[in-house]
């Protein structure tokens, strides 16, 4: 088991591992594979050449981190053949994995050799950057089928015999496109589950816990497991919980918490305190756009106080932007919507 870094974080996988030599497009450096490359785009315009053997029908997986560790790379993919043909290229590839980040800018292709031969992996920065902190971890090798779940809401409530649910979602890697059977793992006294399988051409599933008895008034940590056969071996992931939050109106993340809690009992008469609302004086100081500038119905502009409000409470938003955001809807309540957008 190897380990390497890229920029501010570790990482560790079972493949073998070597060090980026200056290379070219005429000075390719060879790896065999399969192999992880760790190096650095070290100046602007520069272009990581990498020459690997292939067979007629192999599939290689090429794979880059380096924005999943905080490197400032914006890295782009691509192969070619001896004439420098591009076969295949890929410059952005979506992680649902990686929490907050809004910008998956790391690269990933899968790559089937066309005949045997030399073939060129090419790696470099999408906006022509570099220096010493564009670190990178290529990935050469053949698919690994895997999996990773994640589970939300991370915290459920039952009250009286009612059950509940929650959403698991399957992350899926390296083209696995197999079933997942869940099961809440070890289930305290008094929960069950309902049996629960994501399809393989599924993304998510409800899954349902049921209310036996007993267990009345109590806090337990709860565990959702997912195995599925993976090339003819049984391969078994704890789901991750998470939260569905959105970042800036528009991107949607599944962020990770630390624990998955299930409260059984009767429903508390004592709600949680919530942040409390800026006072009027910052509610009056905050700027307000002329009602030219912006454009809504007044049904959105009663969801997005909502949502201003939900996410406020809830310690997403400043003080600032959200008197901000609350001003511009009230000048929209106030005159007829225009041409542009509020941003």
């Amino acid at each position: 088991m190897e380990a390497g870094k890229a920029h501010g974080k570790w990482v560790i996988d079972t493949l073998p591992e070597c060090l980026e030599k200056e290379s070219s497009s005429s000075n390719a450096q060879y790896v065999k594979l399969p192999m992880i490359v760790n190096g650095r785009i070290d100046r602007p315009d520069d272009w990581d050449v990498f020459s690997v053997q292939g067979r007629a029908g192999q599939t290689m997986v090429a794979e880059v981190l380096a924005r999943r560790l905080d490197s400032p790379l914006d890295s782009m993919l691509k192969i070619t053949d001896r004439t420098g043909r591009v076969l295949a290229y890929n410059d952005d590839h979506e992680d649902p994995a990686v929490g907050l980040n809004t910008h998956h800018a790391d690269s990933y292709l899968t790559f089937k050799f066309p005949a045997d031969g030399t073939f060129y992996v090419h790696l470099g920065d999408s906006s022509r950057n570099g220096g010493k902190a564009f670190a990178y971890r290529l990935r050469l090798s053949a698919p690994r089928p895997d999996f990773a779940l994640r589970v939300e809401p991370s915290s459920i409530s039952f009250v009286g015999k009612k059950g509940g649910a929650v959403t698991v979602y399957a992350i899926r890697k390296d083209g696995f496109d197999g079933a997942i059977k869940l099961q809440l793992r070890n289930p305290p006294k008094g929960l069950s589950s309902y049996k629960s399988t994501i399809g393989p051409t599924q993304e998510k599933v409800r899954f349902g816990i049921k209310r036996t008895g007993g267990g009345s008034g109590s806090l337990n940590i709860l565990h959702i497991e997912g195995s599925a056969e993976i090339q003819g071996r049984k391969v078994v992931h704890e789901a991750t919980p998470a939260d569905d939050r959105m970042q800036a109106f528009l991107w949607r993340h599944l962020v990770p918490a630390q624990e998955l809690v299930g409260v059984t009992g009767a429903r508390s008469k004592t709600s949680v305190p919530k942040r409390a609302l800026p006072s009027p004086q910052v509610m009056a100081a905050a700027p307000k756009p002329s009602a030219k500038t912006l454009k809504f119905s007044k049904k959105q502009v009663a969801g997005r106080l909502r949502q201003l409000k939900s996410l406020y409470e809830e310690w997403l938003l400043t003080e600032s932007f959200y008197a901000r955001k609350v001003a511009e809807c009230e000048v929209l309540s106030e005159g007829k919507p225009s041409t542009a957008s509020v941003r």
